[in-house]
């Protein structure tokens, strides 16, 4: 049918005398997506009349009519059957089009992704938001990559960063080195390293949090409103948060203020949230998402996450995987550092990876695998974390290296490293510092793990049995006929001291003892016992070895 449709310029498409479409359709290019055969997008071309030319890009899958009306309503067919024969017409055309080796003679892209991304001709090229570093070709990029400004940079931002970060804090300086990290996530996790970095940024409120995050990871805008676009408040929904975390490939986004609180419930849930995400971020759990008609989908994190908090995590997997940027005093950044400098300085840093990728990774591997020389890792014994921390200090040594050629430079290049490293001997310290502190909240057993193992290591200051009991109330207690004598401050004291029950009360002690079926119970109203008739003699809580190892959990 579409055979005998003819195109009258600047009138349409007929059949004979009768109009099929006010518009004229022309194909102008087709995008394939790196690695595909076959066209995901199709570019075309409408005119109508001497008002309107415009092109419109549609996916293969939505080609027709409906597709283009909705983007150009002006476009009209008076009936269903007209628009079956328009339909019929573009797939024609569009056949023809992708038949024409003249109209294909150089691969037009489609770039479905941010970041990073392999050609079919094995270079490299860089999506960069709206914009595509490496390749000059033709290109098409989707949402929401298409919505994100990113400013253009000027020359030698780097140069002016570097000497921006001469006297700044640890936190500044990490910050920094992983935005960049981030720029290549993708490369360095398909290069085999195993990176989980969530970037941890802590201290009280007021410190300059927020700010820093801004300033150095804020310089991804909305085309639409010009303002940040990956910046999210932890107290909102999180919905577009994990949106952004399963779309902004190689792009930093922000969770900001994960604040403490006045109600220990609300605290508590802030405290769960950010533990989640941390998770999501390393995709250790999976993002899960409603999707419409009630059914959920998976997703996985693609992009560097950033977050600001008051608080400590609580659990020592979520501390391994976060670089910890601590700040104890204000900060006082300078007025220079803002997200359109970081912005040239993300360019000008991806450039110099598209110029050899290949070397820039294998020094990353070197790196990995002879991190021994880095000054703060001498002392870190979690993997996971010393990862992560080369990782960071590849990424910073790559900065460092884009100015350092230069002579004049050399100087500037040499204390940058060195601030650099005392800044990983910084987060390795608050690392420690928060691993000491949730191991010493996570019990290492139960009730009878901790009394036997404190038995077992003559832990307590025991009268020995046969000695006079008048003595008792100078000791932690006995052994009687096999048992445990323990007199209740050196019972609730040696619980309190064992990681994880500082707080336990002495009720809640003997109530799982009791479950145990550990105590001996001489009379009732009480669970302590009388070993003499002398009233000198303290009550003890007599307590059944051979049932503490019986019920001895160790976690």
């Amino acid at each position: 049918m579409s055979k005998s449709v003819t195109v009258v310029e600047g009138r349409g498409l007929f059949i004979g005398d009768r109009m099929i479409c006010n518009g004229i359709p022309e194909i102008v290019e087709a995008f394939h997506r790196p690695g595909d055969s076959a066209p995901t997008c199709i570019r075309i071309r409408i005119r109508i009349g001497s008002f309107v030319d415009q092109c419109v890009d549609v996916a293969v899958g939505d080609l027709g009519y409906r597709a283009l009306h909705r983007a150009i309503p002006l476009l009209q067919c008076s009936s269903s059957r007209h628009r079956a024969v328009f339909d019929t017409y573009l797939v024609e055309i569009t056949q023809k089009f992708l038949e024409n080796p003249e109209k294909n003679a150089v691969r037009a892209y489609f770039f479905a992704q941010n970041g990073i991304v392999h050609l079919d001709d094995e270079a490299t090229c860089v999506v960069l938001g709206n914009r595509v570093l490496g390749y000059k070709g033709n290109r098409c990029i989707a949402e929401p990559m298409c919505s994100w400004r990113i400013p253009e940079g000027t020359s030698d931002t780097c140069i002016t960063l570097a000497k921006l970060l001469t006297n700044q804090p640890s936190a500044v300086l990490l910050t920094t080195a992983y935005t960049l990290l981030t720029t290549v996530r993708s490369a360095v996790i398909e290069s085999g390293v195993d990176l989980q970095a969530v970037l941890y940024i802590t201290g009280a409120q007021g410190l300059g949090k927020t700010t820093l995050a801004r300033r150095v990871a804020g310089f991804v805008n909305n085309t639409d409103t010009d303002r940040p676009a990956l910046l999210f408040d932890a107290g909102s929904t999180l919905a577009a948060t994990r949106d952004a975390m399963a779309s902004a490939r190689d792009l930093p986004i922000v969770v900001d203020d994960l604040c403490l609180s006045a109600s220990r419930a609300a605290q508590q849930q802030r405290k769960d949230l950010g533990a989640k995400l941390v998770r999501e971020a390393a995709n250790v759990t999976e993002i899960i998402k409603k999707a419409p008609g009630g059914q959920t989908i998976t997703l996985q994190n693609v992009a560097g996450v950033i977050m600001t908090a008051e608080f400590m995590l609580e659990n020592a997997s979520d501390v391994t995987r976060c670089v910890m940027a601590p700040i104890t005093q204000p900060l006082d950044l300078p007025n220079e550092l803002t997200p359109e400098l970081m912005a040239g300085v993300v360019q000008e840093f991806l450039q110099h990876f598209l110029r050899d990728p290949q070397s820039m990774l294998k020094r990353l591997h070197n790196f990995m695998q002879n991190n021994e020389h880095i000054a703060a890792l001498q002392s870190c014994t979690e993997q996971r974390v010393r990862t992560n921390l080369t990782a960071l200090y590849w990424a910073f040594r790559e900065f460092v290296a884009i100015f350092a050629t230069n002579i004049q430079f050399d100087n500037l290049a040499r204390d940058l490293v060195r601030n650099f490293n005392r800044a990983l001997a910084d987060s390795v310290t608050q690392t420690d510092a928060a691993l000491a502190r949730v191991r010493s909240l996570t019990p290492e057993g139960n009730i009878a793990y901790v009394l036997l193992n404190a038995y077992l290591g003559d832990n307590f200051n025991l009268l020995k049995e046969g000695k006079k009991l008048t003595k008792l109330s100078k000791y932690d207690g006995t052994t009687f006929k096999g048992d445990l004598c323990l007199r209740k401050c050196a019972l609730q004291q040696v619980v309190n001291q064992s990681p994880g029950y500082r707080g336990w009360g002495l009720n809640h002690i003997v109530a799982e003892l009791v479950s145990y079926g550990a105590l001996r119970i001489q009379e009732e109203g009480t669970y302590q016992v009388k070993l003499s008739s002398d009233t000198e003699v303290p009550r003890v809580y007599r307590i059944k070895v051979d049932t503490l190892e019986k019920f001895a959990e160790r976690y």
